[in-house]
């Protein structure tokens, strides 16, 4: 796996890395030095205290993983180590996994807890520019975030983050999405809805393919609306606006790697996003068959809605007359 290093950007970040990542690099020489740094070497075995994390305060413990303040350890077995250090170092230890399915996973949960230590708030959702900002979609895993973001980029939209989306404030306490970087991942019933070609599998055996994305905006914009996507037993898609109260409790939900949030030590800057984002940013609730799956339909009711277009029949009329005021066209 080891080779010359290139240079990539995702996040805003100049990232530095001696591991091939999957989606292109910087086509030119970069500016300046790296924000980042991904290279090879040996990870220890559990963090100690203080050497890799910089503190006395205790490590918190998941399975497979430990954290704390400056520090993340991952054992993934059959696959890698990763070690992630203030927010600027990734060290990765292979172990028997090929070099495509060691980078693909390192841009998921490793990805995200360097993120969180540069005091970013990461969400599992995508999101799409439009002239008004970003718009975000989340959900819990399964429920067609990436298809939702793929059914969009064939309706015009410019994607900016597929499965995972960074947050920070802005020096008004404003928040803004950051585009992470030019690839998604689609699972081949997707695939054959859009008339999309599967490039390579995410993992052997997998009917997941990585797909790279040509539309795509590198754009950091102020988010102007958040659409959290569920499902139940009605046969339509509706919109509902939600209150500030069951925003900011529906986005801590939505929160991708949740669990390391205490343990790098980031409670009050995942707090006061979420705040700032409950109070400041339009938060709907769309709601959408459970089966089948109507893609179709559920692009054709975003779209209209990111348009600012009237509600149609069976929609929450608040949730309309929102989006005309504060929704505006990709």
């Amino acid at each position: 796996m080891t080779g010359s290093s290139r240079d990539y950007t995702a996040y805003g970040l100049h990232i530095r890395s001696a591991l091939a990542l999957p989606f292109g690099p910087l086509p030119g020489p970069p500016a300046g030095a790296a924000d980042v740094t991904l290279r090879f070497g040996p990870t220890p075995a559990a963090l100690s205290l203080p050497l890799y994390t910089h503190t006395m305060k205790p490590i918190e413990q998941g399975i497979r993983w430990e954290a704390a303040p400056g520090a993340f350890l991952m054992h993934c077995p059959g696959l890698a180590r990763y070690l992630v250090t203030m927010g600027r170092d990734i060290v990765i230890e292979p172990c028997d996994g090929t070099a495509h399915s060691v980078s693909t996973f390192l841009t998921g949960t490793v990805l995200a807890a360097l993120l969180q230590q540069r005091g970013l708030v990461t969400f599992h959702a995508s999101a799409v520019a439009t002239s008004a900002g970003a718009m975000l979609f989340a959900s819990r895993s399964g429920l067609g975030k990436s298809s939702l973001l793929a059914a969009l980029i064939e309706r015009g939209y410019l994607a900016m983050s597929d499965d995972v989306t960074a947050v920070e404030l802005d020096a008004a306490g404003k928040p803004e999405a950051l585009a992470a970087f030019p690839s998604m991942r689609l699972w081949q019933d997707t695939l054959d809805v859009l008339g999309w070609r599967g490039r390579t599998r995410v993992q052997e055996g997998m009917e997941k393919y990585l797909i790279p994305i040509g539309s795509f905006s590198p754009a950091q914009l102020p988010i102007h609306a958040v659409f959290f996507l569920t499902e139940s037993d009605r046969s339509d898609v509706v919109i509902q606006p939600m209150s500030s109260t069951e925003a900011c409790t529906t986005l801590r939900e939505v929160t991708y790697r949740k669990a390391l949030v205490k343990g790098l030590g980031q409670r009050v800057r995942h707090f006061q996003t979420l705040v700032a984002m409950a109070k400041s940013v339009p938060v709907f609730r769309v709601i959408r068959p459970t089966y089948p799956f109507l893609l179709d339909a559920l692009a054709d009711r975003i779209d209209a809605h990111l348009r600012g277009e009237p509600p149609f029949a069976g929609e929450d009329a608040a949730a309309g007359q929102a989006a005309s005021s504060a929704v505006a066209g990709g």
